[in-house]
């Protein structure tokens, strides 16, 4: 192999990996949450409902370090489509969780709501609000 071969190959391999550790970095440099409105406002970011005014309450926990207690559990759902797109909305609720967890708590926020039941209402992709705190 001649060497401007090998010093292709070489910027190609590193090109690779910075563009696989990218994510990663992206992760790490992120600021950790330190209110709980932060929570709802981090969620409602990675969820694509079908319809702009499509509404979801969500009752979920964390653990201290930001992970999903069990399984969320939707408590209200309405399409502003068809009521039959209600299954659809559901699904694209939990998958945003599933996508966007565990996040990144404060120490002191995890402190705060470990294990604490938390009502989360969406409203189309860009309204979120916690609504209870049990």
């Amino acid at each position: 192999m001649r060497s401007g071969e090998t010093f292709d190959r070489l910027v190609s391999i590193w090109s690779v990996a910075l563009a696989l550790g990218a994510p990663a970095q992206a992760a790490e440099a992120q600021s950790p949450l330190k209110r709980v409105h932060d929570i709802a406002t981090n969620l409602a970011a990675c969820w694509r409902p079908p319809h702009e005014d499509d509404q979801v309450t969500v009752r979920i926990s964390f653990t201290r370090d930001g992970a999903v207690i069990g399984e969320p559990r939707i408590a209200y759902v309405r399409s502003s489509g068809n009521p039959a797109d209600n299954g659809a909305l559901s699904d694209s609720m939990m998958e945003a969780i599933r996508d966007c967890t565990p996040l990144h708590f404060s120490t002191r926020l995890g402190s705060a709501i470990a294990g604490r039941v938390l009502a989360i209402r969406f409203i189309g992709p860009n309204q979120a609000s916690i609504i209870d705190q049990l």
